[in-house]
Parts: structure tokens; sequence; C-alpha cells
């Protein structure tokens, strides 16, 4: 199934940017691709913030995400699918360097695999935070939740992998 929503479709809002933001790519079988523009580069113009658009994008994401998980009946995975989504997206659009995050959300009957894409040859790297730090915990939150995780061989893409729960006879 190939659809487009814009904005305030995918976040029930009204008044945000009417272009159509998300494309999403294919919902078949076991497996969802976004591709979410950014119009803000914090890592490339030295901003310390990120767009009022950008920002709303890794809740978009994870209701997104949600709505995929309970269409494939794993509504048991949705709160560290949810949390996985919102970390890697944020940390996308916050160090990403390509005009668009792609967001795939794929499975087998033993895993879910989550990739994200950001166009930075940059390696994420997983530190640890203070704590009276406001950031830095979202790649140990991944790391803490996923079975696995890690990052392709070129650094544009950092993916994550849960355990499908075993039916329940």
């Amino acid at each position: 199934m190939t659809a487009t929503a814009t904005s305030s479709a995918a976040t029930g809002q009204q008044g945000l940017s009417s272009t159509p933001p998300v494309r999403q790519l294919g919902t078949g079988g076991r497996g969802m691709e976004l591709c979410v523009p950014r119009s803000s580069h914090p890592c490339l113009t030295g901003a310390d913030e990120l767009s009022e658009e950008d920002r709303l994008w890794p809740g978009r994401v994870r209701r997104l995400g949600r709505e995929q998980l309970r269409r494939w009946r794993l509504d048991s995975l949705c709160e560290p699918v949810e949390l996985c989504l919102s970390e890697l997206v944020t940390n996308a659009m916050r160090y990403g360097q390509g005009p668009v995050v792609g967001v795939r959300l794929y499975g087998t009957a033993s895993h879910l695999c989550i990739e994200v894409t950001d166009g930075s040859p940059d390696r994420p790297v997983l530190g640890v935070a203070d704590s009276d730090d406001e950031s830095g915990r979202g790649l140990a939150l991944v790391d803490a939740i996923a079975e696995s995780w890690g990052v392709t061989e070129d650094g544009t893409c950092t993916w994550c992998r849960l355990s499908v729960p075993k039916e329940q006879p």
C-alpha cells in the first residue's frame, strides 16, 4: 500500500505545513518505510535548535510506528519500538546531513528491525550523560532496550533489532 500524508493528517493537528512531509513508501506484509523531509540542519549551520517542524517529527514517527505495530498485532512492542524510533529519529534530525530522514520498520517471525538513515557519514557514539545533562541518553536507551543495534559501514544508517514475542497458544 502506498500513501501520502500531510502534516495535519499525520499528527491530527491543524495549522502545520500543507506540503506532504511524509511519503509512506510501503506497508505491505511486514514493512513500513517513511521519507521525512528536514527543514533545519543544525549540524551544518551550527544552530543549537531544530526547527519547530523538525521537532515534531519524532512524535509523528512514533505514532505511525505504533499504528503499524497494531496492524501487525504486535501491541506488546509498542513502547520499546516507540522509544527506539523516537531516539533514532531525533538523532537523525539533530545530527544528520541529508535533505530527508529515512525510516524503515520491518520484521520477521522472530525480530523487528528499525533503520533510520540520515545522510551523514559520522557514526553515532554511545555516550555517558551526567545526571544534570539534558541530552545524551538516546543511544544508551536504545542499547538497553534493543537486542542489538549498530551503524552501517558508511555511517549513514543507524539500526536496531528487537525480539518479537512468541505467540501464546
